[in-house]
């Protein structure tokens, strides 16, 4: 083989070497365990995101919080997390974007619900003065909602004693009397109700407004930016995942099983959420007027410039 062809077999084996590396870099996706992120459990395990050359992991972190800290040290690229988790990462000088929505919500639904214990006679916003209410997380998304609605129905949420309890406990501590009240989301609003561990107090899921993001994937700016093509082909498969969980819900609930980790039982009564990819700056914005209302935030954020195009 003279030099000249030499050269050119060289260097295209190179570019073919090259293109294989792009195509096998791993982007780990760190998610927590609720059903919003069902796009992405959907897009792995039907191949959605391999049919774009991505070769994603899903790796479950147990707290949204830890999100970010992951996300910033780089040992996943791509983390799912709340709002305003990712709000007052950014307010402490974290320089994180979003990449996606995971979910909205829909008020028409009743997935989210305030519960109390049958004893408390707890009937409207006005009767949590001086209860101890349990929320999943403190400063979570739940927390923030019914800190929200308590100061639009005229309540100072200091006047009512927040507690941490985990989702799938909250029955059992509603039952027992520990606290006094809860916001919850299905399944378990349906168990607790079923189980008559406490009664649905009416007017926060339908008070809370329509549309807000519930859940988002984020990343660095500097991911992001350098990884344009990437970014589009994970919201492809998204977008796919979510065509396809239409038309194929079963398909779908095994895929969101696998990654859920819940009872059978658990899963059957699991609502499915309303998936979308699209994120605009009102949604956004929603987080971060509730989250400074509530003194969250120390300054406001440019929300345009948090959310990738």
């Amino acid at each position: 083989m003279n030099p000249k062809r030499l050269r050119s077999v060289f260097l295209a084996l190179l570019l073919l070497g090259s293109a294989a590396a792009q195509a096998q870099k791993k982007i780990v996706i760190g998610y927590t365990a609720v059903p919003d992120f069902a796009a992405a459990f959907i897009a792995k395990e039907r191949g959605f995101f391999e049919k774009r050359k991505l070769n994603v992991e899903l790796q479950l972190i147990t707290l949204t919080s830890s999100i970010p800290p992951a996300v910033i040290s780089d040992s996943i690229q791509i983390g799912g997390t709340t709002p305003p988790v990712l709000l007052q990462a950014v307010d402490s000088g974290l320089d994180l974007v979003t990449l996606a929505s995971g979910s909205t919500y829909d008020n028409t639904k009743g997935y989210v619900n305030i519960v109390a214990r049958p004893a408390a006679a707890i009937k409207t916003a006005q009767d949590l003065v001086g209860k101890k209410f349990g929320v999943p997380g403190l400063g979570g998304t739940l927390h923030v909602l019914v800190r929200r609605w308590l100061i639009d129905k005229g309540v100072d949420p200091k006047r009512v004693t927040f507690i941490e309890v985990p989702l799938p406990q909250i029955g059992d501590v509603l039952k027992g009397g520990s606290i006094d009240a809860a916001v919850t989301a299905e399944p378990f609003v349906g168990r607790i109700v079923q189980t008559q561990a406490g009664t649905i107090v009416p007017g926060f899921s339908t008070d809370t407004p329509s549309g807000f993001a519930n859940v988002v994937y984020t990343s660095t700016r500097k991911w992001a930016t350098a990884n344009g093509p990437e970014v589009k082909a994970f919201r492809e498969a998204l977008a796919e995942a979510i065509a396809f969980s239409i038309s194929n819900r079963d398909e779908a609930y095994a895929a969101l099983g696998k990654y859920f980790k819940v009872p059978p039982p658990v899963l059957k009564a699991t609502p499915w959420p309303n998936l979308v990819v699209d994120l605009s700056d009102a949604q956004m914005r929603f987080w971060t007027d509730t989250m400074r209302n509530q003194d969250m935030l120390k300054k406001p954020p440019m929300v345009s410039s948090l959310i990738v195009k």
